[in-house]
């Protein structure tokens, strides 16, 4: 008789970033030369808050509430209501690349409140001034204003994960690198 494998739903904690390979990649991102700022932006918010890249994608400048500049309490929250999975024009009925869809896990028309780190709060304003975005544009968008692709958040991501993980480059950096990049040394710095 054969017994069925134990399983866990839990993450092993050894296969996630530490704080100074976030800062590392976030860091290599944000110097790329072709969209590095705006992608830094979306990376930044997926470590700092953990939304999908899907709900991430959807989110418009005003799912953002940032605390004012001069607040004592720099933190900002997220609102996450929306996710528009790449799933190919093939796939859906309007013949677009991405489908507009509820929450995963979550009941029709559910949303998530998330907080934001006060050093995502520096990033998402920088961002929004940088590329002067209204509250009802797309906050992380393309070149051409569209959706962020799926391939350029791949591309990135792949080619940021070579570069700044690469064992060679495995040694901590000093806090004040991880700062001036807007990163903080630790998630809680």
């Amino acid at each position: 008789m054969t017994t069925a494998t134990k399983t866990s739903n839990a993450v092993d904690k050894r296969s996630l970033l530490n704080s100074d390979q976030a800062a590392a990649l976030l860091d290599w991102i944000r110097r790329r030369p072709r969209g590095g700022k705006r992608l830094h932006a979306f990376f930044a918010t997926l470590y700092y808050c953990g939304p999908r890249p899907e709900e991430a994608v959807a989110m418009h400048v005003r799912d953002v509430h940032l605390p004012d500049v001069d607040a004592a309490d720099q933190w900002c929250e997220l609102m996450i209501h929306t996710a528009t999975p790449e799933v190919g024009k093939q796939w859906t009925d309007t013949g677009e690349i991405h489908e507009r869809r509820d929450l995963k896990g979550r009941a029709e028309g559910d949303t998530r409140s998330v907080p934001g780190h006060p050093a995502l709060t520096r990033i998402l304003r920088q961002h929004i001034e940088d590329e002067g975005l209204k509250p009802g544009e797309l906050l992380f968008q393309g070149e051409s204003g569209g959706i962020l692709a799926g391939s350029v958040i791949r591309r990135a991501w792949r080619s940021a994960r070579q570069a700044a993980l690469a064992p060679q480059s495995s040694t901590r950096r000093p806090a004040s690198v991880c700062t001036t990049s807007g990163t903080p040394a630790s998630p809680n710095g």
